[in-house]
């Protein structure tokens, strides 16, 4: 599985089960929206229907003597009836409101989704950095542990040759310092399988799969570092939480308009209608009117415009009032947010400078030590007794270089660090910058 940087962090991101967890929120804010939409046109319209035998009519005469209609179970027959009822509130403020209420909810999910990222988008890039550095100090271990054995070797010859110029107290100096050498290749290989887990669980790799990124080396990140001013207004344009502080104001505001609409009467349509058919016969013939109303047939309906008003009005005002209680706080927080942000990223953005400036005081003296190996090692050449001289300038140079890596690892992440600090992705940033 071969990334590079870029790479390795967009698979990351579309692998990792939190995000793709936190996505399921929009979706849900998505729902609720659209069935709101849903409500605005008939949200109650309820059509029933039954059919079941029903008895017959036959006349009788009651005790004052007048003629009526009674049941008559020994004709039974058949009946249909169908029973419909809808309402249609008029209430169009609210429901404008509500909308608009969900819609900036969404927003600010979105938002806040899009830190998270972010905030992955910088764990990615360190999981990255750190396999190039534990490359480089494997790299390096294997070199010293090569190095220190070959002069073992050569030392231990000449002992045995009974060169003048070894003595068995050289031997025994550069025996004493192979177990720093052993520590450094045990922590490189330690490093290098932490950083796989890591890669591994971000990724989702299977067990068969093996990680290879394209770059074969660590070296400072080639992303052009921007201006103190850059820092600043590309803070302002892109960071999510500026955008998520506005959208959250734009719901608590709208929320206290709906508090503000419900304060007042509701007004809706409603319609009703009732039809019952019976086939049963009367008393004499058999009904074929089919709109004939008696104790079993009925037609029947309605429509008018209604008012409701809500008498808890308590309730209502207190709502409001939270409404606009919320509103309030967050506008009082719009007022120092963005220098807040501005602030952080201006920090982050003197840490990559220090961080620059001590990479490139590392490079300059680690160009200074390789000079010394060179040296060292031309003298050991012409006077084998110069054994600790080498030494002695190859741990420097040994050292020098781990420091130097270490820098270049840290100043990449601080780097990536920045980027989240301004609000944007790795991409993103590229592509402001013209980079990608």
């Amino acid at each position: 599985m071969r990334y590079d940087c870029l790479g390795f962090v967009e698979a990351g991101l579309s692998s990792d089960p939190q995000l793709a967890e936190s996505k399921f929120g929009i979706e849900e804010k998505k729902e609720k929206i659209s069935s709101l939409k849903a409500e605005a046109i008939l949200p109650t319209f309820n059509v029933s229907m039954m059919v079941g035998p029903a008895p017959g009519l036959k006349e009788s005469v009651d005790n004052w003597g007048d003629t009526v209609d009674v049941y008559d179970f020994s004709r039974m027959g058949p009946f249909w009836g169908v029973e419909a009822k809808f309402v249609q509130p008029l209430n169009l403020g609210q429901y404008r409101s509500g909308k608009k209420a969900l819609e900036a909810d969404l927003q600010q999910k979105t938002y806040a989704i899009e830190k998270q990222v972010h905030k992955k988008d910088v764990e990615l890039q360190s999981y990255y950095y750190n396999y190039l550095l534990a490359l480089e100090m494997q790299r390096l271990a294997g070199e010293a542990q090569k190095q220190v054995d070959k002069a073992y070797d050569q030392m231990e010859e000449a002992l045995d040759d009974d060169d003048p110029n070894v003595s068995q107290m050289d031997f025994l100096k550069l025996k004493s310092q192979m177990h720093t050498v052993k520590e450094g290749v045990s922590d490189a290989n330690l490093g290098m399988k932490r950083v796989q887990l890591a890669i591994r669980f971000s990724l989702g790799l299977k067990d068969d799969d093996v990680f290879v990124a394209y770059d074969t080396c660590l070296t400072p990140r080639t992303e052009r570092l921007p201006s103190l001013d850059e820092v600043r207004d590309m803070t302002l344009r892109y960071n999510p939480e500026l955008r998520q502080l506005s959208a959250g104001l734009s719901a608590r505001r709208l929320q206290m308009d709906l508090a503000e609409a419900k304060l007042a009467p509701e007004f809706f349509v409603m319609g009703e209608f009732q039809y019952v058919k019976s086939w049963a016969g009367n008393r004499s013939v058999l009904q074929k009117n089919a709109f004939a109303e008696d104790a079993v047939n009925k037609l029947s309906g309605l429509i008018g415009v209604g008012l409701r008003y809500r008498l808890n009005f308590w309730k209502n005002w207190a709502e409001y009032r939270e409404a606009r209680t919320e509103y309030r706080g967050l506008r009082l927080k719009e007022n120092y947010a963005a220098d807040g942000l501005i602030a952080q990223a201006e920090e982050q953005y003197y840490q990559v400078v220090a961080a620059k400036e001590k990479m490139e005081a590392l490079k300059e003296s680690l160009r200074a030590s390789e000079a010394i190996l060179k040296g060292a090692a031309m003298q050991y050449d012409l006077d084998k007794s110069k054994t600790g001289d080498l030494v002695s300038a190859y741990t420097q140079n040994v050292t020098l270089q781990k420091d130097y890596y270490f820098a270049v690892c840290k100043y990449n992440v601080e780097f990536a660090e920045l980027i989240s600090r301004i609000g944007m992705s790795l991409k993103d940033f590229r592509t402001a910058l013209g980079q990608l």
